[in-house]
Protein backbone atom coordinates (compact mmCIF):
# COMPACT_ATOMS: atom_id res chain seq x y z
CA UNK A 1 0.00 0.00 0.00
CA UNK A 2 1.89 3.65 -1.35
CA UNK A 3 2.59 5.51 1.93
CA UNK A 4 0.12 8.42 2.37
CA UNK A 5 1.53 12.17 1.16
CA UNK A 6 0.71 14.64 3.99
CA UNK A 7 1.49 18.04 4.03
CA UNK A 8 4.68 19.98 5.33
CA UNK A 9 4.46 21.31 9.10
CA UNK A 10 3.69 24.42 8.32
CA UNK A 11 0.70 24.20 6.19
CA UNK A 12 -0.56 22.07 9.17
CA UNK A 13 0.27 24.78 11.29
CA UNK A 14 -1.34 27.78 9.10
CA UNK A 15 -4.52 25.90 8.62
CA UNK A 16 -4.70 25.25 12.29
CA UNK A 17 -3.94 28.91 13.30
CA UNK A 18 -7.06 29.84 10.93
CA UNK A 19 -9.14 27.50 12.10
CA UNK A 20 -8.51 28.46 15.95
CA UNK A 21 -8.56 31.88 14.48
CA UNK A 22 -12.03 31.64 13.51
CA UNK A 23 -13.43 29.51 16.36
CA UNK A 24 -12.36 32.67 18.90
CA UNK A 25 -12.05 36.25 18.69
CA UNK A 26 -9.05 36.61 20.90
CA UNK A 27 -6.01 37.75 19.22
CA UNK A 28 -3.90 36.34 22.30
CA UNK A 29 -5.03 33.15 21.50
CA UNK A 30 -3.76 33.36 17.81
CA UNK A 31 -0.08 34.75 18.64
CA UNK A 32 0.35 32.78 21.33
CA UNK A 33 -0.13 29.42 18.60
CA UNK A 34 1.38 31.45 15.78
CA UNK A 35 4.70 31.86 18.06
CA UNK A 36 4.65 28.84 19.62
CA UNK A 37 3.81 26.62 16.14
CA UNK A 38 6.68 28.65 14.50
CA UNK A 39 9.34 27.43 16.44
CA UNK A 40 8.38 23.70 16.11
CA UNK A 41 8.63 24.66 12.28
CA UNK A 42 12.16 25.37 12.54
CA UNK A 43 12.64 22.83 14.91
CA UNK A 44 11.95 20.29 12.67
CA UNK A 45 13.15 21.87 9.59
CA UNK A 46 9.42 21.90 8.01
CA UNK A 47 9.28 18.43 7.46
CA UNK A 48 6.12 16.34 6.87
CA UNK A 49 3.70 16.04 9.22
CA UNK A 50 3.67 12.13 9.00
CA UNK A 51 7.39 12.21 9.35
CA UNK A 52 7.11 13.86 12.83
CA UNK A 53 7.99 11.38 15.84
CA UNK A 54 8.47 11.46 19.33
CA UNK A 55 11.92 12.44 19.28
CA UNK A 56 11.22 15.71 17.45
CA UNK A 57 9.04 16.56 20.21
CA UNK A 58 11.51 16.24 22.91
CA UNK A 59 14.24 17.61 20.62
CA UNK A 60 11.84 20.97 20.69
CA UNK A 61 11.24 20.59 24.23
CA UNK A 62 14.86 19.54 25.90
CA UNK A 63 17.72 19.60 23.07
CA UNK A 64 20.00 22.86 22.74
CA UNK A 65 18.35 25.79 22.79
CA UNK A 66 14.80 24.38 23.07
CA UNK A 67 11.82 25.34 25.29
CA UNK A 68 13.06 24.54 28.62
CA UNK A 69 16.34 26.98 28.00
CA UNK A 70 13.93 29.86 28.02
CA UNK A 71 11.04 28.81 30.06
CA UNK A 72 9.56 28.11 33.31
CA UNK A 73 7.40 24.91 33.92
CA UNK A 74 4.00 26.51 34.21
CA UNK A 75 4.78 28.16 30.62
CA UNK A 76 5.93 24.24 29.29
CA UNK A 77 2.74 22.70 30.50
CA UNK A 78 0.67 25.58 28.89
CA UNK A 79 2.85 24.54 26.05
CA UNK A 80 2.51 21.12 26.27
CA UNK A 81 -1.19 21.26 26.00
CA UNK A 82 -1.33 23.92 22.89
CA UNK A 83 1.14 21.51 20.99
CA UNK A 84 -1.62 18.18 21.92
CA UNK A 85 -4.13 20.48 20.52
CA UNK A 86 -2.23 21.21 17.21
CA UNK A 87 -1.06 17.46 17.08
CA UNK A 88 -4.86 16.15 17.68
CA UNK A 89 -5.88 18.19 14.36
CA UNK A 90 -3.51 17.09 12.52
CA UNK A 91 -4.51 13.37 13.54
CA UNK A 92 -7.80 14.12 12.88
CA UNK A 93 -6.98 14.91 9.10
CA UNK A 94 -4.69 11.62 9.01
CA UNK A 95 -1.95 13.78 8.62
CA UNK A 96 0.26 12.50 11.40
CA UNK A 97 -0.30 8.93 12.09
CA UNK A 98 0.87 8.87 15.79
CA UNK A 99 -1.61 9.60 18.18
CA UNK A 100 -1.11 13.13 20.10
CA UNK A 101 -0.19 11.38 23.65
CA UNK A 102 2.11 8.88 22.29
CA UNK A 103 4.33 11.74 20.59
CA UNK A 104 3.78 13.85 24.10
CA UNK A 105 4.55 11.14 26.32
CA UNK A 106 8.08 11.79 27.00
CA UNK A 107 7.47 15.44 27.78
CA UNK A 108 7.40 15.62 31.20
CA UNK A 109 5.59 18.93 31.98
CA UNK A 110 1.70 18.85 32.23
CA UNK A 111 -0.76 21.33 31.29
CA UNK A 112 -0.73 24.15 34.57
CA UNK A 113 -4.93 23.90 34.17
CA UNK A 114 -5.21 20.90 36.96
CA UNK A 115 -7.38 20.59 40.27
CA UNK A 116 -4.55 20.65 43.04
CA UNK A 117 -4.76 22.77 45.71
CA UNK A 118 -3.75 26.13 45.42
CA UNK A 119 -2.64 28.26 47.94
CA UNK A 120 -5.27 30.92 48.80
CA UNK A 121 -4.72 34.22 51.30
CA UNK A 122 -6.98 34.97 54.20
CA UNK A 123 -8.35 38.83 54.16
CA UNK A 124 -5.77 39.00 56.95
CA UNK A 125 -2.61 38.13 54.82
CA UNK A 126 -4.25 39.93 52.25
CA UNK A 127 -3.93 43.20 54.87
CA UNK A 128 -0.67 42.04 55.63
CA UNK A 129 0.38 42.11 52.38
CA UNK A 130 -0.69 45.80 52.24
CA UNK A 131 1.09 46.74 54.59
CA UNK A 132 4.29 45.69 53.30
CA UNK A 133 3.98 47.79 49.86
CA UNK A 134 6.04 50.89 50.58
CA UNK A 135 5.42 52.26 46.87
CA UNK A 136 1.82 54.18 47.12
CA UNK A 137 1.54 52.61 43.12
CA UNK A 138 2.17 49.14 44.71
CA UNK A 139 -0.14 49.37 47.67
CA UNK A 140 -2.99 50.67 45.05
CA UNK A 141 -1.84 47.43 42.61
CA UNK A 142 -2.43 45.01 45.24
CA UNK A 143 -5.43 46.55 46.63
CA UNK A 144 -6.56 46.71 43.08
CA UNK A 145 -6.55 42.86 42.24
CA UNK A 146 -7.32 41.89 45.87
CA UNK A 147 -10.60 43.94 45.76
CA UNK A 148 -11.75 43.42 42.05
CA UNK A 149 -10.23 39.78 41.38
CA UNK A 150 -9.10 41.06 38.00
CA UNK A 151 -6.14 39.43 35.94
CA UNK A 152 -2.88 41.15 36.53
CA UNK A 153 -3.08 41.95 32.80
CA UNK A 154 -6.31 43.88 32.93
CA UNK A 155 -5.43 45.68 35.63
CA UNK A 156 -2.19 47.40 34.25
CA UNK A 157 -4.47 48.09 31.20
CA UNK A 158 -6.51 50.36 33.32
CA UNK A 159 -6.09 54.26 32.32
CA UNK A 160 -6.61 56.90 34.68
CA UNK A 161 -10.13 57.52 32.71
CA UNK A 162 -11.26 54.38 33.93
CA UNK A 163 -11.96 55.16 37.38
CA UNK A 164 -15.25 57.35 38.63
CA UNK A 165 -14.92 57.90 42.12
CA UNK A 166 -18.66 60.38 41.73
CA UNK A 167 -20.30 57.18 40.78
CA UNK A 168 -17.60 54.60 42.92
CA UNK A 169 -17.24 52.36 39.43
CA UNK A 170 -14.10 50.82 37.75
CA UNK A 171 -14.17 50.16 34.02
CA UNK A 172 -12.21 47.10 33.19
CA UNK A 173 -11.42 45.75 29.52
CA UNK A 174 -11.57 42.28 29.30
CA UNK A 175 -9.16 41.43 26.92
CA UNK A 176 -10.47 37.74 26.04
CA UNK A 177 -13.76 38.99 25.51
CA UNK A 178 -13.26 42.70 24.21
CA UNK A 179 -15.70 43.56 26.77
CA UNK A 180 -16.12 46.49 28.93
CA UNK A 181 -16.63 45.49 32.29
CA UNK A 182 -18.24 47.85 35.15
CA UNK A 183 -16.83 46.65 38.69
CA UNK A 184 -17.80 48.38 42.30
CA UNK A 185 -15.43 50.33 43.55
CA UNK A 186 -15.28 49.45 47.34
CA UNK A 187 -14.20 51.42 49.80
CA UNK A 188 -10.95 49.86 50.99
CA UNK A 189 -9.92 50.21 47.12
CA UNK A 190 -11.46 54.23 47.01
CA UNK A 191 -9.09 54.73 49.84
CA UNK A 192 -6.08 53.14 48.22
CA UNK A 193 -6.41 54.75 44.62
CA UNK A 194 -7.30 58.34 46.11
CA UNK A 195 -3.45 57.94 47.85
CA UNK A 196 -1.75 56.74 44.98
CA UNK A 197 -3.29 59.31 42.09
CA UNK A 198 -2.50 62.53 44.91
CA UNK A 199 0.98 60.84 44.57
CA UNK A 200 0.88 60.34 40.68
CA UNK A 201 0.26 64.11 40.16
CA UNK A 202 2.23 65.09 42.63
CA UNK A 203 5.12 63.70 40.74
CA UNK A 204 4.30 64.13 37.11
CA UNK A 205 1.26 67.18 37.67
CA UNK A 206 -2.15 67.28 36.28
CA UNK A 207 -3.24 63.44 35.37
CA UNK A 208 -4.64 63.41 32.10
CA UNK A 209 -7.42 60.72 31.05
CA UNK A 210 -5.07 58.74 28.75
CA UNK A 211 -2.18 58.26 31.37
CA UNK A 212 -1.76 54.36 32.31
CA UNK A 213 -3.32 54.18 36.30
CA UNK A 214 -0.53 51.38 36.86
CA UNK A 215 2.73 53.59 35.15
CA UNK A 216 6.06 51.80 34.59
CA UNK A 217 9.32 53.80 36.28
CA UNK A 218 11.65 55.55 34.01
CA UNK A 219 15.34 54.42 34.10
CA UNK A 220 17.71 56.69 34.89
CA UNK A 221 18.32 58.13 30.90
CA UNK A 222 20.28 61.43 29.43
CA UNK A 223 18.61 64.29 30.36
CA UNK A 224 18.23 67.27 27.81
CA UNK A 225 20.32 70.11 29.52
CA UNK A 226 22.45 67.60 30.00
CA UNK A 227 23.88 65.01 32.87
CA UNK A 228 21.14 62.09 33.82
CA UNK A 229 17.75 62.33 34.81
CA UNK A 230 17.02 60.46 38.22
CA UNK A 231 15.03 57.22 38.66
CA UNK A 232 12.42 56.66 40.11
CA UNK A 233 10.22 59.16 38.18
CA UNK A 234 6.86 57.04 36.52
CA UNK A 235 5.98 56.81 33.04
CA UNK A 236 3.16 57.66 32.05
CA UNK A 237 2.26 56.51 28.75
CA UNK A 238 3.81 52.74 29.47
CA UNK A 239 2.62 50.18 31.96
CA UNK A 240 4.40 48.03 34.55
CA UNK A 241 6.31 45.39 32.03
CA UNK A 242 7.08 43.17 35.12
CA UNK A 243 4.65 42.73 37.72
CA UNK A 244 5.89 39.86 39.41
CA UNK A 245 8.75 41.24 40.40
CA UNK A 246 6.71 43.89 41.91
CA UNK A 247 4.64 40.77 44.27
CA UNK A 248 7.47 39.11 45.21
CA UNK A 249 9.36 40.89 47.45
CA UNK A 250 6.46 42.25 48.74
CA UNK A 251 5.15 38.62 49.94
CA UNK A 252 8.53 38.21 51.45
CA UNK A 253 8.41 41.00 53.80
CA UNK A 254 5.20 39.95 54.54
CA UNK A 255 6.55 36.63 55.61
CA UNK A 256 3.50 34.67 53.15
CA UNK A 257 6.03 32.33 51.17
CA UNK A 258 4.90 32.06 47.77
CA UNK A 259 5.47 28.66 45.86
CA UNK A 260 6.44 28.08 41.86
CA UNK A 261 3.38 29.16 40.19
CA UNK A 262 2.14 31.31 42.52
CA UNK A 263 1.81 35.13 42.42
CA UNK A 264 -0.89 37.61 41.23
CA UNK A 265 -3.07 34.87 40.54
CA UNK A 266 -2.81 34.14 44.26
CA UNK A 267 -4.33 37.03 44.93
CA UNK A 268 -6.94 36.76 42.55
CA UNK A 269 -7.60 32.93 43.91
CA UNK A 270 -7.91 34.83 47.07
CA UNK A 271 -10.72 37.08 46.21
CA UNK A 272 -12.70 34.45 44.57
CA UNK A 273 -13.03 32.52 48.17
CA UNK A 274 -13.38 35.39 50.87
CA UNK A 275 -15.99 36.48 48.03
CA UNK A 276 -17.69 33.01 48.13
CA UNK A 277 -17.19 32.35 52.09
CA UNK A 278 -18.55 36.11 52.32
CA UNK A 279 -21.30 35.58 50.02
CA UNK A 280 -22.68 31.96 52.21
CA UNK A 281 -21.92 33.86 55.60
CA UNK A 282 -24.76 36.40 54.00
CA UNK A 283 -27.37 33.83 53.10
CA UNK A 284 -26.89 34.12 49.00
CA UNK A 285 -28.01 30.91 47.54
CA UNK A 286 -26.10 31.82 44.47
CA UNK A 287 -23.00 32.08 46.26
CA UNK A 288 -20.80 30.24 43.15
CA UNK A 289 -22.57 32.52 40.42
CA UNK A 290 -22.12 35.71 41.96
CA UNK A 291 -17.92 35.00 42.38
CA UNK A 292 -18.49 33.19 38.20
CA UNK A 293 -19.83 36.71 37.58
CA UNK A 294 -17.06 38.28 39.40
CA UNK A 295 -14.28 36.35 38.11
CA UNK A 296 -15.66 36.53 34.61
CA UNK A 297 -15.74 32.99 33.89
CA UNK A 298 -17.67 31.47 31.38
CA UNK A 299 -17.64 27.88 33.11
CA UNK A 300 -19.06 27.52 36.39
CA UNK A 301 -16.70 24.52 36.70
CA UNK A 302 -13.42 26.83 35.88
CA UNK A 303 -15.07 29.07 38.99
CA UNK A 304 -14.59 25.89 41.38
CA UNK A 305 -11.34 25.08 40.44
CA UNK A 306 -10.30 28.74 41.66
CA UNK A 307 -12.32 28.39 44.75
CA UNK A 308 -10.91 24.93 45.82
CA UNK A 309 -12.90 22.38 48.13
CA UNK A 310 -10.74 22.23 51.30
CA UNK A 311 -13.25 23.87 53.38
CA UNK A 312 -16.38 21.82 51.90
CA UNK A 313 -13.86 18.78 51.98
CA UNK A 314 -13.43 19.29 55.86
CA UNK A 315 -17.36 19.85 56.32
CA UNK A 316 -18.13 16.58 54.25
CA UNK A 317 -16.04 14.57 56.48
CA UNK A 318 -17.36 15.87 59.53
CA UNK A 319 -20.93 15.04 58.57
CA UNK A 320 -20.15 11.52 57.32
CA UNK A 321 -17.23 10.29 59.29
CA UNK A 322 -18.73 7.60 62.24
CA UNK A 323 -21.99 9.04 61.79
CA UNK A 324 -24.90 7.84 60.28
CA UNK A 325 -25.79 8.29 56.61
CA UNK A 326 -28.70 5.73 55.31
CA UNK A 327 -30.09 5.23 58.98
CA UNK A 328 -30.25 9.00 59.44
CA UNK A 329 -33.76 9.71 59.76
CA UNK A 330 -34.48 6.78 61.81
CA UNK A 331 -35.04 6.61 65.82
CA UNK A 332 -31.66 7.68 67.34
CA UNK A 333 -31.94 5.08 70.12
CA UNK A 334 -31.96 2.31 67.51
CA UNK A 335 -28.62 2.91 66.38
CA UNK A 336 -25.79 1.99 67.86
CA UNK A 337 -22.58 4.13 67.80
CA UNK A 338 -19.67 3.26 65.22
CA UNK A 339 -17.08 3.39 68.62
CA UNK A 340 -19.41 0.83 70.31
CA UNK A 341 -19.64 -1.02 67.65
CA UNK A 342 -16.09 -1.49 67.19
CA UNK A 343 -15.66 -1.99 70.69
CA UNK A 344 -17.88 -4.88 71.13
CA UNK A 345 -16.03 -6.93 68.20
CA UNK A 346 -12.69 -6.63 70.09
Amino acid sequence: MPRRITPNVSYATATFVQQRSAQTSSRQVRYGFVSLLRRFETSVRDCKMGSVKAHHLEDFWYGEGGLSDTCQSQTLGKYRNEMKQFLGFAHRREWCPVSPDVLLDGIRERSTRVNRNRYRMTRAELRQLLAEATDPRDVALVCFVACTGVRISEALAMRVRDVSFSKSELYVTIPKTHEEITYPLSSDLESALRGWLTAYSAQVGPLKRTYYLFPAFHGRRFAKGGGMTPAGLYNMVQPIQQPRLILAPIAERAGLELEEGDGWHTVRRSFARILYDQCVSMGHDAALRIVQAALNHKSVQTTERYLGLDFERQQFHKIMKGQPFLTFDLDGGKIVPLDERRAARG
